[in-house]
């Protein structure tokens, strides 16, 4: 089978490789697409971010090179490993969960999602940049009827967003500003008005993805005309919002003072408000402890995978519900598109730089 194989960073090359066999508990999925996260592509490029001494340690070990990437996918199972009972050949799946190591304190008293071990596809074991991928069955989930490919391989980075807006306590009645309309800033805000919100606002520097919030009932802040935080207090009556969510990540250089996006998720909320981490930070930040403790604000960091929320449904399959349903449109966010292993290359390009390929979200490898 062909796969991207990476044996530095910045160069790739599609080798034909063994096509794996499944152990037990474990199936084969012939891949459909891949949709490129932007820590991958970051990751790909040498930037030290999540994930890097795992990479780095995986590109210098193994020979000829690391099968890397591709926790962001859609397939078919193709093969069934001994044990496996939940799921058939033709069943098709996407992966929202890690896999967890089942041995350590956590793991064994239901805490899975603090899980240290956690084992992360396409960092710590080759992901689904191929045409085949083995994996166990515990990170995976159906993808229902009536959900395409294209959203079948962006329904990961769907089902964090609604453990994010879970993790916020995002509820009936309450003002939740996001900062940043990337593709969780995106859904954030709209599962955010679907949890029960009174009012989402949601901040950028750019037309389009502004507009499409409007479009799905998200107030807009275009943050080259008024100052989001101002905004939000004047819309609140001085108070400030319940939740505000940072989903921008990158270089920032302070948290609770000045304008970078997690500085105006803290001044934005309100005392003894919610300040939700979803963007990914590079280095350090400085903060006002003083700050944080005088305005009471609970800051959370969303747990990774999947979580129940329920006997009968956790957080993966209800972000395939919800495109389904067409509650949240995240192939909206889908506008590029490229055929064969060999365009990785071209899909890591449009993926870190939007704005000059006039793109909304990730890139997609298409397989099949």
């Amino acid at each position: 089978m062909d796969a991207v194989v990476i044996d530095e960073f910045d160069s790739f090359d599609v080798v034909d490789t063994p096509r794996p066999e499944p152990a037990s508990g474990e199936v084969l999925i012939e891949v459909s697409r891949v949709q490129l996260s932007v820590t991958e592509c970051l990751l790909y490029r040498g930037e030290s971010v999540a994930h890097y001494d795992a990479v780095k340690r995986r590109i210098q070990d193994e020979d000829p090179g690391a099968r890397l990437f591709g926790h962001e996918f859609c397939g078919v199972v193709a093969e069934c490993g001994s044990d496996v009972d939940d799921y058939q050949i033709g069943d098709r799946v996407y992966a929202p969960g890690k896999i967890h190591c089942g041995d350590c304190s956590y793991c064994r008293s239901g805490y899975e999602n603090y899980c240290p071990d956690t084992e992360a596809i396409g960092y710590d074991r080759p992901g689904a940049l191929a045409e085949y991928v083995r994996l166990p069955v515990e990170p995976l989930e159906r993808v229902p009827e009536g959900v395409s490919d294209t959203e079948g391989a962006a329904l990961q980075p769907l089902a964090s967003s609604v453990l994010c807006v879970v993790d916020a306590e995002v509820g009936p009645g309450d003002d939740v500003l996001v900062v940043g309309t990337g593709v969780m800033g995106f859904q954030c805000a709209l599962l955010a008005k679907r949890f029960g919100a009174r009012a989402v606002y949601a901040t950028d520097i750019r037309d389009r993805p502004l507009e499409l919030v409007a479009t799905n009932g998200v107030v807009p802040i275009d943050a080259t005309e008024a100052d989001p935080v101002t905004a939000v207090r004047e819309a609140t009556g001085g108070i400030g919002v319940d939740v505000a969510i940072e989903a921008v990540g990158g270089d920032q250089s302070h948290a609770t003072v000045g304008d970078d996006p997690l500085a105006q998720a803290f001044r934005a909320a309100r005392r003894g408000g919610t300040v939700l981490q979803v963007g990914h930070i590079s280095g350090d930040v400085e903060t006002t402890p003083r700050s944080a403790r005088s305005k009471a604000v609970r800051w959370e960091n969303p747990r990774k995978g999947v979580a129940d929320l329920g006997p009968g449904v956790d957080t993966g399959t209800l972000a395939g519900e919800l495109v389904a349903s067409g509650a949240v449109p995240i192939g909206e966010y889908v506008t590029h598109e490229f055929g064969g292993l060999d365009s990785f290359e071209t899909v890591v390009d449009v993926t870190l730089e939007k704005g000059a390929h006039d793109a909304l979200g990730p890139a997609q490898i298409v397989l099949d």
